[in-house]
């Protein structure tokens, strides 16, 4: 047997057979594996299991009575799920069945994100491949994020099944004929003035939706607190401007840009919502500010979407604002700019590609914002 650390997770993988010849070995592994890697949430791996008997079966009671709780037994095949649940084991471990196993490699690529690629599947279906960092759980999270979003009545697509993409996970959504944002702008620039006014409609619909979510604010606090490489002073200005921000019910995508959003028969409908809350619409304002104009700013150093012209981001924020008066429309980027920089800085945590350079000058940006040139929030 192996077994592997995953964050606050010890994955034990089971061998191909759990029976008498072998139990007590078993039994004795899992002690060993436990005791070198005290609090740890358990966790099983049954991806090579092929039997289990009675004795195997009991050996997990004994686990689940020591942790005092319903504990995982991931990938497990059809057969030994068929024993877990004749036996009643489903009433007492989460049960998870081996995912499907998909191959990218010959799909057409519709789309690319900051958590992963899009790809088309087949006529009805599209695949989400997340990135070498995105664990089963964080993809789990999202799948059910996507349900709980669909189910509140935001235009988010269906989600169905995690899958395995060679060494990564994905998600398998319904979709009729369709194809991302940033694709339909990229192959008709000369439609980007109409598709940036009714994403800004699509956005303003969405975000006006009651949803109830985590707090997009509190999240927020909470991941700049682990901001590195920044000093007290320039923390204290983030909670400052954060802190502002009124709390709502309101939905907030908190990843929105043109690959997120999938165009069906002129329609739009959110995917990619594993960072969804509830929240004020500067946040999804903000990020697409960041995207789609501050980034363009830096040029070929800059990863991203590099096809939208410049006019993407003037059109989108005159719909938004309902207004083409440049003082106001100045005003309104003056109060985005500091959560843009924020996001920005965030996004660090997690994200490898963020230019360096970049990341420095919104640092000394935010850390020039004095607390009498924090603009409060009018929209």
């Amino acid at each position: 047997m192996e077994a592997k650390v995953e964050g606050e997770n010890l994955i034990i993988f089971f061998d191909s057979r759990v029976d008498t010849n072998n139990a007590a070995k078993v039994e004795k592994e899992i002690k060993n594996f436990i005791e070198k890697n005290p609090n740890k949430i358990l966790n099983f791996d049954a991806e090579n299991l092929e039997y289990i008997s009675s004795v195997g079966l009991r050996i997990l009671l004994k686990f689940r009575k020591i942790f005092k709780k319903n504990l995982v037994i991931g990938n497990v095949s059809k057969e030994v799920a068929e024993v877990f649940e004749t036996s009643g084991f489903t009433n007492f471990f989460d049960v998870q069945k081996k995912l499907r196993r998909i191959s990218a490699e010959n799909l057409r690529k519709i789309g690319r994100g900051t958590s992963g690629s899009v790809y088309k599947l087949d006529d009805e279906n599209i695949l989400k491949v997340y990135n070498d960092d995105w664990t089963f759980e964080k993809v789990k999270i999202e799948r059910e994020n996507s349900r709980k979003a669909f189910l509140s009545g935001l235009d988010t697509a269906i989600a169905y099944d995690v899958v395995k993409v060679e060494k990564n996970f994905g998600i398998v959504y319904e979709m009729l004929n369709a194809d991302t944002l940033e694709k339909v702008i990229s192959e008709n620039p000369e439609q980007t003035e109409f598709y940036a006014k009714k994403f800004a409609d699509f956005l303003k619909s969405q975000n006006e939706i009651e949803f109830d979510g985590i707090s997009g604010k509190q999240t927020r606090i909470e991941l700049s607190k682990r901001i590195k490489n920044l000093d007290d002073e320039t923390h204290e200005i983030i909670f400052e401007i954060l802190e502002q921000v009124p709390e709502c019910k309101n939905f907030s995508h908190g990843d929105l840009n043109l690959s997120n959003i999938i165009v069906q028969d002129e329609n739009f409908i959110m995917i990619d919502m594993g960072e969804i809350s509830c929240g004020h619409s500067i946040f999804d304002v903000s990020w697409i500010y960041y995207m789609y104009e501050i980034r363009q700013r830096y040029g070929k150093n800059v990863p991203g979407p590099k096809v939208m012209p410049e006019i993407f981001w003037k059109s989108f924020s005159q719909q938004f604002f309902n207004t083409k008066d440049e003082k106001v429309l100045k005003h309104f980027e003056a109060e985005i700019f500091p959560y843009s920089a924020i996001n920005l800085l965030i996004a660090t945590l997690t994200r490898a590609f963020i230019n360096p350079k970049v990341f420095d000058y919104y640092s000394k940006v935010l850390k020039e914002i004095k607390k009498d040139r924090i603009i409060p929030i009018d929209f």
